[in-house]
Order: structure tokens, then C-alpha cells, then sequence
């Protein structure tokens, strides 16, 4: 008996929109019963990728298997096996809650039911016009219809836009009974690192349109390892031996230290502090240190080319 392909391989994937490259030599796979973090700044090419997997975008060069089914050749039979949130979401406003769900779900096999541990926190008014929703409302009805599809392969962009934290907690319960009770596959795009690191078995990222090296994702973090971003009452000195850093327009203060940031931390007066936070808890930042080493040129990972077998 033959085994299923696996969900995506894409290997040496280039896009261009007219003089614009958005895509140079990328490659992404994601396994079964693997949730896969996507990440990179905007313009890095996620958006792209996702469309060229889902069949809505032919890519220029390499090569594209979904389940075995090359997307650019039979996108309907791609679909039939995914389901796609597009990170910039548009429902029929003209339609009530439910008439979109039955809508959006209607192409597919059948529908999975809403876990109940996450019921209440993706409740919406199914019989008022979309039109009357707010942001986080449309957000959260896109989410039910992506989700609760019976399919095997999920790729969400931007699930969590417009949630607050609370529902972007349950979205993680939700994405993980996915893979772990119903043995599906899922592929994110985030800005929430901390969240997208907690919950994907893997986090691939992208950089002008290129893979990023593991090694270089790597010593990015050691960097940031040593990095404190601390909002502080007005007046308090600094403790002696950091590196003070360019402060962010948000007002918080950012330094280097170069022994154990929280041993540092802890010469300052708890009452002093408003908030901290110590290491790579942030994308941008992650960015910024990637861009600075050069790791975001030509430096892609080769592990990445690898099929998946």
C-alpha cells in the first residue's frame, strides 16, 4: 500500500511581479501531523508562497507538490485537501454568519465540529449580516470556516489579526487539536513569535524572498540572548555594565549585557521596573540582527532543498 505524499514540498520556488522578485530559490516542507511556523517581515514573500501552494499564483520556477499534486496543474484538487485563511481576509458582508459558513465550507468533504474547549472564545452572532461585525468578530468567523473544514492540510496567514490575546490562546488550543487529535497538517504565518514558537514543531523563516540559514536563526538568538527591553519610572539610573542600545520609538529602553541578563536585571529595584522583557521575544528584532550579519543575502539553508520523502 502506497503512503499518502506528504503535505507540501516546495523546492527552488521563484516569483516575480513584473521588475519586483518575491520569490528567489525558496523551499519549504511540512510533514504529516506537522504544524509549520512561516515567518519573515512583510514583503519577505510568505503571502506569495502560500497563494503559489494553495494554486492561486503560478510560480516561475521549481518545483510544487501538495500531496503529490502540482497546484499550478490542478488547483481544484489541491483545494479539495486544503484549506486556505488568506492573510488579508474578506467575507461577504451581504451575508449572515451562518450563510457565510455554509458558503466557505460547502466545497469540502465536511466539516469538523469546534472544540469545546474553544467554543466560547470563536462565538459570533451567526444570524446577524457580516457587516455589522467588527474586525475581531470577521476575523473570528474566517477562523471557523478555515478551521473547521474536513481537510488535511491548513494554511493559515495571519490567523491571529485583529484577535485579542485571550482568543489567540484558544486559536493555539485549536490548531493543536488539529494536529494532535486529528492528525492534520498545518502551515502559519505570524508576527508572534513567542506564540508561533510555542506551538509549530518547526519555524522556518524568510528574508527577501530566500530561505534563512538554521545556523544563522541561531546565532541571532545568541545575540538577542543578551539583550534586556525594560519601561522604567521616570529618573531610574541604569545598573552599571550595559551596552545601551538605540531605544525603540515605544519608549522602553534597550540594552546589552554581556554576562546573564536576568543576574543584571536583578540589581534593579522591582519597583522601578514596569516591564521587562530578556531575549529574542520579538521578530523585528530577530530581523534587524539577520540583516545586520549579512544572513539574509544569499545564505540559504541547503537542508531546506532537501524532498521530503
Amino acid at each position: 500500500m502506497n503512503e499518502d505524499p506528504p503535505p507540501v514540498v516546495a523546492d527552488a520556488i521563484a516569483k516575480s511581479f513584473g521588475s519586483r522578485r518575491a520569490l528567489q530559490d525558496l523551499s519549504l516542507r511540512v510533514a504529516r501531523r506537522e504544524i509549520v511556523g512561516f515567518v519573515g517581515p512583510n514583503g519577505a514573500g510568505k503571502s506569495t508562497l502560500l497563494r503559489i501552494l494553495t494554486g492561486l499564483v503560478p510560480a516561475d520556477a521549481g518545483r510544487v507538490a501538495v500531496f503529490g499534486i502540482d497546484p499550478g496543474r490542478d488547483e481544484i484538487a489541491v483545494r479539495r485537501r486544503v484549506s486556505y485563511l488568506p492573510g488579508e481576509t474578506n467575507v461577504y458582508s451581504q451575508m449572515t454568519g451562518q450563510e457565510y459558513l455554509d458558503f466557505a465550507t460547502g466545497f469540502h468533504r465536511g466539516t469538523l465540529p469546534v472544540p469545546a474547549a474553544v467554543q466560547e472564545a470563536f462565538e459570533v452572532p451567526l444570524s446577524a449580516r457580516v457587516r455589522t461585525y467588527s474586525a475581531g468578530m470577521k476575523q473570528k468567523l474566517a477562523l471557523r470556516a478555515a478551521l473547521t473544514c474536513d481537510v488535511d492540510l491548513f494554511v493559515l496567514d495571519e490567523p491571529d489579526r485583529a484577535l485579542d490575546a485571550s482568543v489567540r490562546l484558544a486559536l493555539r488550543r485549536w490548531i493543536e487539536h488539529l494536529r494532535s487529535e486529528l492528525g492534520r497538517a498545518v502551515l502559519l504565518s505570524s508576527h508572534h513569535l513567542a506564540e508561533v514558537e510555542a506551538l509549530a514543531d518547526r519555524v522556518a523563516f524568510v528574508f527577501n524572498g530566500r530561505n534563512v540559514a538554521d545556523e544563522a536563526v541561531r546565532a541571532a538568538r545568541e545575540t538577542l540572548r543578551h539583550e534586556v527591553r525594560l519601561r522604567l519610572e521616570p529618573g531610574t539610573d541604569l545598573p552599571d555594565g550595559a551596552e545601551r542600545l538605540a531605544d525603540p520609538p515605544d519608549g522602553t529602553v534597550r540594552v546589552r549585557v554581556p554576562d546573564d541578563p536576568l543576574r543584571w536585571l536583578a540589581r534593579l529595584s522591582s519597583d522601578r521596573v514596569l516591564t521587562a522583557e530578556v531575549g529574542p521575544t520579538r521578530l523585528e528584532d530577530v530581523y534587524a540582527v539577520l540583516a545586520e550579519s549579512g544572513a539574509t543575502g544569499n545564505d540559504v539553508d541547503p537542508s531546506a532543498t532537501e524532498a521530503l520523502r
